[in-house]
């Protein structure tokens, strides 16, 4: 299995920010050289990266061959690509064919889709079959994202409920980018649902979580995304489990949290894998 961290496009190229791209920001990049955060990733054992594309921002060709450029330079290959965050349009097929091109020009073999970005179009079959030819035409597999209670209750469970998201994904011969904050604060058990589906998962998004009063359907984020060992989730179990079950995929820290956590998460996952 390979460790990964995720990143945001615009934190890598800090010229391309918008508005929104200065508000919501990875705190990886808080008051430290790119150079150095590159490298710190590496020492703590990182493999490589999930490069989230941009909300409200272009990215060219010539941007994305830069990003992989840095990326290249620091030994940090691409693992996967994560879709634009979308809050009320879905991601059309023409929008998806396109992340499968960026894709192959950076080298990737996994797409993370979000379930409420493709919302009712997981049961369109011209829908399915479309992303099915995609993933044989790029040789490119996705990993469609079980998301939280709230966003997936859009779509009638299916997006966050762990048993009718996996027979969904199976009925539709899809893999899963299993989340675990999402799928705890959902009620699910992180170690149960890998056991029933690995066969399927190819991602993994690590981080933990706090069970709270407030974590309603406008928790606050504190509660979500943690480093390792600062929630309430037995990642020691989930983690010795992926590595008894021969897991081969990707485990990327989707984690709120500034250099020094992130790498110090990195460092308890491979302590969890001796």
């Amino acid at each position: 299995m390979k460790l990964s961290a995720s990143l945001f496009f615009t934190d890598i190229l800090p010229h391309k920010r918008r508005l929104f791209n200065k508000i919501v920001k990875n705190k990886i990049f808080n008051n430290v050289d790119p150079d150095t955060v590159y490298s710190s990733l590496k020492k703590a054992g990182v493999d490589g990266i999930e490069l989230l594309l941009p909300q409200f921002t272009k990215a060219t060709d010539e941007d994305l061959l830069q990003v992989k450029k840095i990326m290249d330079k620091h030994n940090l290959p691409i693992l996967s690509v994560h879709q634009q965050v979308r809050f009320f349009t879905k991601t059309r097929v023409s929008e998806v064919t396109e992340i499968f091109r960026i894709a192959e020009m950076l080298g990737t073999k996994v797409i993370v889709l979000h379930m409420n970005s493709a919302g009712m179009q997981v049961f369109d079959q011209q829908y399915i079959n479309a992303v099915h030819e995609l993933q044989k035409k790029y040789k490119i597999k996705v990993g469609f994202e079980n998301m939280e209670k709230f966003l997936g209750s859009l779509h009638r469970g299916h997006g966050w409920h762990g048993e009718k998201f996996a027979e969904l994904m199976k009925k539709n011969d899809f893999c899963i980018t299993l989340d675990t904050t999402h799928l705890a604060h959902s009620g699910g058990d992180i170690t149960e649902f890998f056991n029933k589906n690995k066969d399927r998962i190819i991602n993994i998004h690590l981080s933990d979580y706090r069970f709270h009063f407030l974590n309603s359907n406008f928790r606050p984020l504190r509660f979500k995304h943690l480093p390792v060992g600062e929630g309430e989730l037995d990642l020691g179990k989930f983690i010795r489990t992926l590595k008894k079950e021969n897991y081969q995929g990707v485990i990327t820290m989707e984690i709120h949290t500034d250099l020094e956590g992130i790498c110090e998460s990195a460092r308890k996952v491979h302590d969890f894998l001796k």
